[in-house]
């Protein structure tokens, strides 16, 4: 994943003219940035003052990126003027979008938000509004707590958590290279994240969370915590142990079971709550006391769920995304970390099949089925200027839909590149949507065609929605794809054919008649006079 690494607003004496924003891809390779964004945002209005599409750039070869003043040494990709960035108290954020367009002096927002750091260098600022939308419930850094001379910067050396303020501290500045973390500094926690978590029973006899890391890392001085309830309170907590296997995976058996690994951890429930959101989460520390409040700090990874979809938010908000799972049968569930097609190959949660210590079941390209949808609506204005949100509402009927019909076990992560132009009163939609496997794709391609041929009324953030007779299936749409290119062929081809066929008709007409003119006699009389005078 793509991270912001190091933030360095403020140099010492007048010039400013050291400043930047250094971004790391994590998997230390060449990274296209196809997609992304950065914002800076001025803390006194939480509005944007500065906006970089970074569409077109890579990271160089070890996954770092840097955007900073003209005259800094190394040179970055992305050159500024000198005092550019401010000094504080404001905001860096991080989005991915292919479809919204972040804009200078727009308003502080969460959408598209990847990661964000905000800071100050002097400490009584403050910038509530840019904390509680990019970083909720934590505290802003200071970028100059050492009160050195020196230049400093901020630097990402606690977790590869996004969003989270505590994984930075007051460094010396390493443009373009590691960041310079003191052996005095809070030890950095193992990489690992939550690769799985299994619900429900069905055919796997215990329910249970799976973590994945580089083989060999040591769990010790790590701590799963389980979160429930509306308040969003600790439930249970255990300090984990043991160390990651040769598969980078460990599985921990949460009811009395054993696990994959012979490791088990007392958890009487963590199914979804019926009101409100679950959670369950890596921390970086001892036990969590019962009864406390879910907080950022020390947190490595975290997984949110939930009943119903309308039910997603609330006090978890901060841990990340709430997943939607369904909790009215008893079919075997699980949440399994996929990637998805997107371009800012963040990971994501999908629903699956269990899979305790192998692979995930992922959804995959290989059973995709093709989306193509026409929908009438009253009013094309809702869908233009809330493209984004509209989109995300339209995915989630979509997929309710699905699941109504198949009971297949789908979530959003099975939509893929869906997209949506709206003309007059008619919503064009496109897209793919992905399969486990055959038996699945067969399911979902059932559902579209019924989707498309049984023309019904349905609800989209408020707003009715009708299936279209001018709906397109993908195999008519490819055919007339074909046929009208093959249609643009033949009418180049006849053209040219045309113009030459007029122009060698022009060029006989002009032969006939100059053959068929008669010769002026007098020049005939003539010629034949200077013949005969040649001859004698």
């Amino acid at each position: 994943k793509l991270l912001i690494n190091e933030v360095n607003p403020d140099n010492p004496g007048g010039g400013e003219d050291a400043e930047y924003i250094e971004l790391f891809y994590t998997g230390q390779t060449r990274f296209d940035l196809q997609g992304y964004w950065l914002v800076l945002y001025n803390g006194k209005n939480s509005r944007a003052y500065r906006v970089l599409d970074l569409s077109g750039h890579h990271t160089d070869k070890l996954g770092y990126f840097l955007v900073g003043s003209s005259a800094m040494s190394p040179a970055p990709m992305i050159r500024l003027p000198p005092n550019t960035i401010q000094n504080g108290a404001d905001a860096v954020a991080l989005y991915y979008s292919n479809t919204t367009l972040y804009t200078v002096s727009m308003a502080v927002t969460a959408e598209g938000l990847v990661d964000a750091v905000v800071y100050t260098s002097r400490m009584p600022e403050k910038a509530d509004q840019l904390i509680k939308v990019l970083v909720p419930g934590q505290s802003i850094l200071y970028e100059n707590d050492s009160h050195s001379t020196e230049d400093e910067s901020l630097s990402r050396c606690h977790s590869l958590s996004t969003k989270l303020q505590s994984s930075f501290q007051v460094t010396t500045v390493t443009p373009l290279g590691e960041n310079f973390c003191s052996s005095s500094s809070v030890p950095v926690p193992p990489v690992v994240h939550i690769s799985e978590l299994c619900l429900a029973g069905g055919t796997t006899p215990y329910h249970f969370v799976e973590l994945e890391g580089k083989p060999g890392t040591s769990l010790g001085g790590l701590s799963l915590v389980f979160f429930s309830g509306k308040e969003g309170k600790v439930h249970a907590s255990v300090p984990l142990r043991g160390t990651v296997g040769a598969t980078g995976l460990f599985v921990f058996a949460l009811d009395r079971a054993h696990g994959h690994d012979g490791t088990n951890l007392i958890f009487k429930d963590i199914s979804a709550a019926s009101e409100g959101s679950s959670a369950i989460a890596v921390y970086s520390t001892s036990v969590v006391p019962g009864g406390t409040k879910a907080t950022s700090e020390n947190l490595v990874d975290a997984l949110v769920y939930t009943c119903e979809p309308s039910a997603a938010g609330g006090h978890l908000d901060f841990l990340g995304a709430s997943y939607a799972v369904p909790c009215k049968d008893d079919r075997p569930v699980s949440l399994s970390r996929c990637t998805s097609s997107n371009a800012s190959a963040e990971l994501q949660f999908g629903i699956s099949d269990p899979t305790p210590g192998l692979q995930n079941s992922c959804p995959q390209d290989a059973f995709a089925v093709d989306l193509h949808l026409c929908l009438l609506t009253p009013n094309c204005s809702i869908w233009t200027l809330h493209h984004r949100r509209m989109l995300k509402s339209l995915g989630k009927v979509l997929v309710n839909s699905l699941e109504e019909k198949c009971s297949c076990g789908v979530s959003e992560l099975y939509l893929q590149d869906l997209n949506l132009m709206c003309m007059g009163s008619l919503v064009k939609v496109w897209g793919q949507v992905w399969a486990r496997q055959l038996a699945q794709q067969r399911s979902i391609e059932t559902w579209r065609q019924g989707f498309l041929t049984s023309p019904h009324s349905f609800s989209v953030d408020g707003r009715v929605l009708e299936t279209s007779p001018e709906c397109i299936t993908p195999k008519n749409a490819l055919s007339m794809s074909h046929n009208g290119a093959s249609f643009q062929g033949w009418e180049i081809t006849l053209f040219v054919v045309g113009s030459l066929l007029l122009v060698f008709l022009l060029g006989g007409l002009a032969f006939y008649f100059t053959k068929r003119r008669p010769q002026n006699y007098t020049n005939i009389e003539m010629t034949d006079r200077r013949e005969i005078a040649a001859d004698f």
